[in-house]
């Protein structure tokens, strides 16, 4: 099964926060600001989410569009806004979790509901339940996964590319690679090989 089928709708969204960061970062009009968060808000708090509690993925969130505002000036339209972003959002959850030692470097080389609209048939029913539960287990799946594993699967989920990951991570490309391999293992270990 495919991943985007049974994650949040982060898949088939156009984007056009590029051009809305640049009409605020010209103007400092707060309207464009306002559509930057209704753009990329949702996607930014679900990736803070799967990698932290509901609060502290809430403040990071905040903390982000606050520097987004009060730094609008060093936004440089080489790299995608939503780049820019996660970037911000990785580097304020890395300082927290720092700070509450809860932040690991260890990288695992090991291989070891909405009802709305739900179809009254028993066996849409069924395929529904069954998709709730392969959900379900991806998001065990991927909280088991070493942080900076889930990182990067979270963030090639999110449709950065491994240059834009390894932009937001501040690491090499070949190391992206290479989380992603192990943790792509991983995720097909604990799901199946069949659903990954």
């Amino acid at each position: 099964m495919a991943w985007s089928v049974i994650l949040p709708g982060w898949f088939n969204r156009s984007s056009c926060a590029d051009e809305l960061m640049q009409q605020f970062q010209q103007s400092g009009q707060l309207q464009w600001l306002e559509k930057l968060i209704m753009q990329c808000g949702d996607d930014l708090y679900h990736f803070l989410l799967r990698q932290a509690d509901a609060q502290l993925a809430a403040d990071i969130c905040q903390q982000c569009w606050l520097k987004v505002l009060e730094n609008r000036h060093s936004y440089r339209s080489e790299s995608r806004f939503k780049t820019w972003l996660f970037t911000l959002a990785r580097n304020a959850l890395v300082d927290e979790l720092r700070k509450q030692q809860r932040w690991q470097f260890t990288e695992c080389k090991d291989v070891e509901g909405n009802t709305e609209g739900l179809c009254q048939a028993p066996q849409c029913i069924a395929e529904q339940l069954a998709r709730l539960q392969q959900k379900e287990r991806l998001a065990v799946a991927l909280a088991s996964l070493p942080v900076l594993q889930r990182e990067a699967i979270l963030l090639q989920l999110e449709e950065f590319s491994l240059d834009d990951i390894a932009q937001i991570t501040r690491e090499l490309p070949e190391t992206i690679k290479s989380r992603l391999r192990y943790a792509r293992e991983r995720l097909a270990q604990l799901m199946g090989e069949d659903n990954v």
